[in-house]
């Protein structure tokens, strides 16, 4: 139970140090981990993930609002679109093989990959 712990912290450190430093950290980080190391479903590493990147995020946004580094009109913007994205795509992959899943995953992960390598932000 303790190492199971120490590798659940280890994980959500490694997800709150890149999303505090990229910006990315839920599914970039947390959903390899879970389904490589931790070997939960594909479907239960999505949602999982999604719970978790809540307090992520909101303590990474409280860093960055305290400094000033936040459009709050923009935040308004986005956070509608994805409340309504957000609830279409959790319908979708429930729908979608988990080996689909993976292999979407990983084809998303290359070409933004590539494209921050070579083309940049």
């Amino acid at each position: 139970m303790r190492k199971q712990f120490g590798i659940y912290a280890l994980i959500g450190a490694a997800a709150g140090l890149f999303s505090g430093l990229m910006g990315v950290g839920g599914g970039w980080i947390i959903v390899p981990m879970l389904v490589g190391v931790l070997k939960l479903s594909q479907h239960q590493a999505h949602g999982t993930s999604l719970a978790a990147i809540v307090p992520i995020g909101l303590f990474a946004a409280i860093v960055y609002a305290f400094r000033g580094q936040m459009d709050w009109a923009l935040v308004a913007q986005l956070g509608l679109g994805s409340m309504v994205g957000v609830v279409l795509g959790a319908k979708l992959m429930m729908r979608v093989p988990a080996k689909r899943l993976q292999q979407g995953f990983g084809a998303l992960l290359l070409v933004v990959g590539l494209r921050l390598l070579i083309w940049g932000a």
